[in-house]
């Protein structure tokens, strides 16, 4: 999860709405300054807190490699990325043909 822009989103949604209220409230253009700084400052912290507490659920994202086209994730195999690659119990196809050959001269 991209949770990088989430103290910006936070504190500039706070300055907009602290923006508009002071407007609407006939705030000198000082005081309204001084409030705004203000909320932004306290704002881009509870931003930061709200970042930290999604980065701490360590939720994964699925890589684009690891999902085929019909959006199941596949999975690897500990000896190989390719299916039947490395499998026990499966001959390389060389051997394969050699041992075609061997039963039909036998």
């Amino acid at each position: 999860m991209n949770t990088k822009r989430i103290p910006a989103l936070v504190m500039l949604l706070a300055g907009a709405v602290v923006a508009i209220v002071t407007y609407i409230n006939h705030y000198s253009l000082e005081e309204s300054l001084k409030i705004l700084i203000l909320t932004l400052i306290v704002f881009l912290i509870v931003g930061v807190i709200i970042k930290l507490i999604f980065d701490s659920f360590h939720i994964e994202e699925p890589d684009e490699d690891r999902v085929d086209d019909e959006g199941e994730v596949v999975e690897k195999s500990e000896f190989g990325d390719e299916p039947g690659e490395g499998e026990e119990g499966s001959a390389p196809e060389s051997e394969e043909g050699d041992q075609e050959e061997n039963a039909g001269e036998q």
